[in-house]
């Protein structure tokens, strides 16, 4: 049965082969709350939900549940703290929590840490992942394990949902960005920008959109950055922001959702003389699961050009043999490379250089020093481009 804080919940009796469980749902987000809850429902537990820690606090000081079941992104106190707090109190040291799967390995080891009881790994099938662990911890029959290993496929209706929902969140991120580019230190604005992006990111984890769940999670990984160092937000990392949320506008449309493909087969090659900055961008590329190879001049980045295609080109503009400009246009020339997209990465960015990053055929550019994050997906976004054929 579910019960939403503040309302009755209508009875209902108990599986005739389980005592009924009560399980505390603290999600934030409305639609992933909601296809939790019913299948937790499904497997016979009685739910509650509540969207904010300091709700769930309430809920378990007046009934505590036997389970807590908690996102890694919740408002006022964070999983770390709410799990700390119950940790302090006798009447809930003991009571589990699990923490929901997340994108954010900090985010993981802090409820860990904190004392969560089990953290739930991303799976092809985090649905029977959780009711797996559910009835294990209660000493139930297992009804999940055999589904673990089978991909978890939504109800179209929820797909739908999500879908038509995510326009509206892009809105309310541009609105949150245009606070952030006002005032850096505006941590209500970068708090909100980074609450929405998790909620959009696990939603298309769990809709099964996988392209879309690859752009999210690393635009996530960026706002979480700045959340956490904002003296990294500086006018590179707010244009890639912003180009990523104009180009998640289109890739959430038909007909480029439905091309999109999963790019984690895509192949990236990175020219710069500087061993360190080469590191930074292929380490990058891991990040978000892109595949790389490095070339430390010129010469040797023309002659992997001329033997293979590429789906990006990371290029330095000061290269020793000839300028990263001079490279792009012979770039240009060669049959596999007549449009693949093109990202310059330099210290200098005055309009001079934007422009002649342009005129020599690049699409873009990424300022030093480096945000591995941004690099990441400023990546994706022109793998994507390249792909759809929007570059």
């Amino acid at each position: 049965m579910h019960q939403e804080l503040g309302e009755t919940a209508s009875a209902r009796p108990p599986l005739a082969t389980m005592i009924t469980k009560r399980i505390l749902l603290v999600h934030e987000d409305r639609l992933l709350g909601n296809m939790f809850r019913e299948r937790l429902e499904n497997g016979g537990f009685s739910v509650e939900s509540a969207r904010s820690g300091d709700a769930a606090l309430r809920a378990i000081a007046e009934r505590p549940p036997d389970l807590v079941v908690l996102d890694s992104v919740t408002p006022s106190p964070d999983p770390a703290e709410f799990i700390a707090t119950l940790r302090e109190a006798d009447s809930t040291r003991d009571l589990p929590v699990f923490l929901l799967p997340t994108s954010r390995v900090q985010l993981a080891e802090a409820a860990q840490t904190a004392g969560a009881t089990k953290i739930l790994a991303r799976t092809a099938n985090p649905m029977a992942e959780l009711i797996d662990a559910v009835e294990s911890t209660f000493g139930l029959e297992r009804t999940a394990t055999l589904s673990k290993g089978l991909p978890f496929r939504p109800d179209q209706s929820w797909i739908s949902m999500g879908l038509e929902s995510a326009p509206e969140t892009v809105t309310a991120l541009r609105r949150s960005l245009h606070g952030i580019s006002r005032d850096a230190s505006d941590t209500a604005a970068l708090r909100d920008l980074f609450q929405r992006i998790h909620g959009l990111t696990e939603q298309m984890a769990m809709l099964g959109q996988r392209p879309l769940f690859q752009f999210t999670s690393a635009l996530e990984a960026l706002v979480f950055d700045l959340m956490r160092l904002p003296t990294q937000i500086n006018p590179s990392t707010l244009r890639t922001l912003g180009q990523s949320l104009d180009f998640l506008s289109i890739l959430l449309q038909e007909p480029q959702r439905s091309r999109a493909k999963d790019c984690s087969s895509a192949y990236v090659l990175i020219v710069d003389d500087e061993d360190g900055a080469r590191k930074i961008i292929m380490a990058a590329m891991r990040l978000v699961n892109l595949k790389s190879m490095a070339a430390d001049a010129p010469s040797s980045g023309l002659a992997a050009l001329g033997n293979q295609p590429f789906d990006l080109i990371f290029l330095d503009v000061g290269l020793p043999e000839m300028s990263g400009f001079d490279l792009c246009t012979k770039t240009r020339e060669l049959p596999l490379h007549e449009k693949t997209p093109i990202v310059f990465v330099t210290g200098m960015s005055t309009f001079q250089n934007r422009v002649q990053s342009s005129l020599s055929g690049g699409n873009d550019f990424v300022g030093k020093p480096f945000n591995v994050a941004e690099l990441g997906l400023k990546a994706l976004l022109w793998v994507f481009k390249g792909q759809l054929g929007l570059g």
